[in-house]
């Protein structure tokens, strides 16, 4: 019996150690990344439609309709359109005062911001898409002035869809919001710099990210699930599609700054993120090894890799089994994963300049990560969101992601 449940640790402590190793690995390839030039500048000359899905973001909206005001792009040809998705606010309102269009949803049954951007989208496209890209921004995300400047250059370098960095906005307001900087860090900029570089798909963030008029055309809007981003990223890659990383452009938003306040927002994501992995991990691993396509197979397994809150309960539950058990090599492993584990977040984060904040929060990611266990232990049980709900951050809300 004790023979047994070594082996079990010992297969346990293995698949960690394939995660972690993947993770290191990518690390590496982030920092040479890091070091390479962007594309050069383009045209910038490409007409585009900046669209934005708001639901009762009237506190939210201004600054981001202040942002693409304060944009470096030629103004004309940037057409901004803010969907009022079922508002009970003065949100049509204030994107009208603020100069962008206006198109009002109503509809009570197919909720959430894939229904909302399915819906403009054939709207504008029954009238002619006038615009060779649309840039996809959520209501409660600052741009930084290079934002569609840099889309155009990389649209002009052959990109058929890019995603800028995500960036947390408030780490210095609770050890909350700056543990989850560094999630942003890891996973909207370190993985994606170092997936792109390697010639793979970076993902979508769920928003700043441009598809241009002849990707969406071939992949229309069809993600309607609680993680619509991550679900359309799946259907762009299942079509051949690569999304490609911006790193020299980014948007901010506002997040929770306690646990109970990103609860929905966690349940909501990770219910999504499960739920897109059972669905379309099968479905890519058997046409990427059928096509022998790198691309596929990678957006299949990452669907698998578990996020740093469940590798760090899973390391070290492995540990406290080792010393039952008493397995010294797999004991040896399970430190070696949690050492691995701790390079590629401190590295990660060091290698996205996050400021002191950030790295005093780290004594809290053990709580973090037993919050998280505990929310995906409800998820398990069924008791996960079925539908899609938007949370508060700050001033606005806040998109997805999951970490």
């Amino acid at each position: 019996m004790r023979t047994l449940a070594g082996r079990a640790l010992g297969t346990a402590g293995g698949l960690l150690g394939a995660v972690t190793t993947y993770r290191l690995v990518l690390l590496a390839a982030a920092g040479s990344a890091s070091r390479r030039r962007s594309p050069a500048a383009g045209r910038r000359s490409r007409r585009l439609l900046v669209l934005i899905p708001a639901h009762n973001e009237e506190r939210g909206l201004p600054a981001t309709l202040e942002g693409l005001n304060r944009s470096d792009y030629p103004a004309h040809h940037v057409r901004v359109i803010v969907i009022a998705d079922n508002c009970t606010d003065d949100t049509a309102r204030v994107a009208a005062a603020a100069g962008a269009e206006v198109m009002v949803r109503d509809d009570l049954e197919q909720r959430g911001k894939g229904y909302a951007l399915s819906w403009a989208l054939a709207r504008l496209g029954e009238d002619g898409l006038n615009a060779e890209a649309v840039v996809f921004l959520d209501a409660d995300c600052r741009p930084s002035p290079n934002l569609l400047s840099a889309f155009d250059d990389h649209l002009e370098d052959g990109a058929g869809v890019a995603q800028a960095d995500y960036v947390v906005a408030n780490p210095d307001d609770s050890w909350t919001a700056a543990l989850r900087w560094a999630a942003f860090a890891l996973v909207c900029r370190i993985q994606p710099l170092a997936v792109d570089s390697l010639g793979l798909s970076c993902g979508i963030s769920g928003t700043g990210f441009v598809v241009a008029r002849k990707v969406l055309e071939r992949v229309p809007w069809e993600a309607f699930t609680l993680a619509e981003d991550q679900e359309y990223h799946l259907r762009l890659v299942a079509a051949g599609e690569r999304v490609r990383f911006v790193p020299d452009a980014e948007v901010r938003s506002l997040m929770p700054t306690s646990l109970e306040a990103s609860r929905d927002q966690n349940l909501r994501w990770e219910a999504g993120r499960w739920q897109l992995t059972r669905t379309w991990t099968p479905m890519l691993l058997s046409d990427g090894l059928a096509r022998r396509d790198p691309v596929r197979l990678h957006a299949a397994v990452e669907g698998l890799v578990p996020p740093q809150a469940l590798l760090l309960s899973g390391n070290v539950l492995l540990l406290v089994a080792t010393t039952a058990v008493k397995t010294p090599r797999v004991r040896t492993l399970a430190l070696l994963n949690l050492a691995g584990q701790a390079v590629y977040v401190l590295g990660g984060v060091t290698l996205a300049r996050a400021p002191r904040s950030v790295y005093r929060a780290m004594a809290f990611a053990p709580v973090l990560a037993l919050w998280k266990l505990a929310l995906h232990l409800r998820i398990m049980r069924g008791k996960g969101p079925s539908e899609w709900v938007a949370t508060r951050g700050g001033p606005g809300g806040s998109s997805t992601l999951h970490d």
